[in-house]
């Protein structure tokens, strides 16, 4: 039982492996290494966002060529880790983050030294892959450490790693890049990212465990044997079958309409800034590349904090506050009440728009104000779709959390292609109002899930997967 009298979700097992009866400062630090990893991976990929200008200098291409390279990572941030996660559910977590961690911090390094164009690009697709990784099944290590009444607070934690990580990294990289050169956008992550691995190497467990391992037969393990990949997963063999259950989950309304919104809500909410700033700030205020790092940085860093200060710790009230009024019933729809928030991202978009469009005459703190409101409701509405998603399906987080990761970078991908371009066409509050009615449109099937979602999950058909039972 919890603090609250109700049954916890998951019932825990009897034996000291299993991650939901470590101690709460274990857990704790778990989820702090998980979430830093999670940060890195998006950090990386954004120092050199305000460089773009310099980039482009540098190989003799525009701006918006230079931007491809954040467009390549993000594309093989969306689709590798969905080659990977089969084997972070079968062989644990801890050998996937740290063989991804070594892998992203090598091809950093190699992207800094390039001399060529298309060695950046090369570089940037590998760390992609593999640095895109932890961010996609960090969720479902959350998964395997805490109960339903306490995730969303660390899922919040969690997520805003997750969002912040291309928000800090304008915040140095603009420095860098003005007084170190474009080379060090990527040499400096990728030192980081070399030292995150010795951490992890040394202090991140394994958290994946199977509840069919037998708490009379198994001797638990220690500390360290859980450091040396001796994970307990009895009878889990890697199938052909596993790269195809990714794809399954797509039948389930409850992961793809949510899905379809967060691609929407991350894309406009967030990488629209980071593809379109280096040159409209350059070309409409005239920053400098460390004053555009700052701008595309601390608007957007306020608003996510100020986001999750009222998302977390507020949606598992909601759950718990829905189980006192329905005999200890623990709905997950209860989260889906924070999600009016997530209405603040086309609201800021609309704001950054009509500012850029009147620039003459508008100073650049609307712009910022703007971006600031739309990373408020994009941190509320990111917490809100993984706690919901990864609470209706458990056992298959790894799956939803690839998923959600593929949806946002996938879509993100094109952003760059034609927000400017469009802009250019039609003027910017009238492009950027496009974006934000689009992602009302999916707003309004996700919301609705707050009332059907219920009931769609007692259709047969969506019944829920018997795959990961033991997860």
């Amino acid at each position: 039982m919890d603090r609250h009298g109700f049954a916890l979700m998951p019932q825990p097992s009897n034996n000291p492996d299993d991650p939901l009866n470590w101690s709460p400062t274990l857990k704790f630090f778990v989820a702090l290494q998980v979430s830093w990893l999670a940060f890195l991976g998006p950090m990386s990929s954004a120092v050199a966002n305000p460089a773009f200008v310099l980039l482009g200098r540098a190989f003799d291409i525009t701006p918006v060529q230079a931007s491809y390279s954040l467009t390549v990572y993000i594309c093989f941030a969306g689709i590798g880790p969905l080659l990977i996660v089969p084997f972070a559910n079968i062989y644990g977590r801890r050998p996937v983050y740290l063989v991804c961690a070594l892998i992203a911090a090598v091809t950093n390094i190699a992207a800094g030294y390039s001399k060529t164009w298309s060695g950046i690009l090369a570089s940037r697709a590998i760390n992609g892959m593999f640095g895109g990784t932890p961010p996609a099944i960090g969720a479902a290590t959350i998964c395997d450490l805490f109960f339903m009444h306490e995730r969303g607070f660390y899922m919040g934690i969690f997520t805003l790693f997750l969002t912040n990580g291309p928000h800090v990294a304008p915040l140095m990289g603009g420095f860098i890049a003005q007084y170190l050169g474009w080379q060090w956008c990527y040499r400096i992550p990728g030192f980081i990212q070399c030292g995150t691995f010795v951490v992890i190497l040394f202090c991140l467990p394994e958290t994946l465990y199977s509840r069919d391992t037998s708490s009379t037969t198994h001797k638990p393990h220690t500390f360290l044997e859980l450091l040396t990949f001796r994970a307990t997963l009895p009878d889990r063999k890697l199938r052909l079958i596993d790269w195809w259950r990714n794809i399954y989950m797509l039948k389930y309304l409850l992961v793809s309409i949510p899905g379809m919104y967060y691609m929407t809500a991350f894309g406009y909410g967030s990488v629209i800034f980071a593809t379109t700033g280096s040159q409209l700030f350059r070309e409409f205020y005239g920053f400098t590349v460390s004053q555009t790092g700052l701008m595309l940085s601390i608007p957007l860093l306020i608003g996510c904090v100020i986001g999750e200060a009222n998302a977390g710790w507020l949606i598992d009230w909601m759950v718990v506050r829905h189980a006192k009024k329905n005999n200890g019933e623990k709905s997950p729809e209860a989260r889906l009440t924070m999600l009016w928030l997530g209405l603040l991202v086309p609201i800021g978009l609309i704001i950054e728009g009509v500012c850029l469009s009147h620039y003459k005459t508008v100073s650049w703190v609307g712009s910022a104000f703007g971006m600031g409101i739309a990373n408020l409701g994009l941190q509320a509405a990111t917490t809100v779709t993984y706690a919901y998603t990864t609470d209706v399906y458990k056992p298959q987080s790894a799956e939803i959390s690839s998923l959600l990761n593929a949806f946002r970078s996938i879509y993100s991908m094109i952003i760059s292609f034609y927000a400017i371009p469009l802009g250019e066409e039609i003027g910017f509050q009238y492009a950027w109002l496009v974006f934000a009615l689009i992602n009302i449109v999916f707003f309004v099937p996700f919301m609705a899930l707050k009332w059907f979602g219920p009931r769609l999950r007692a259709k047969s058909w969506q019944s829920p997967p018997t795959f990961h039972k033991d997860l």
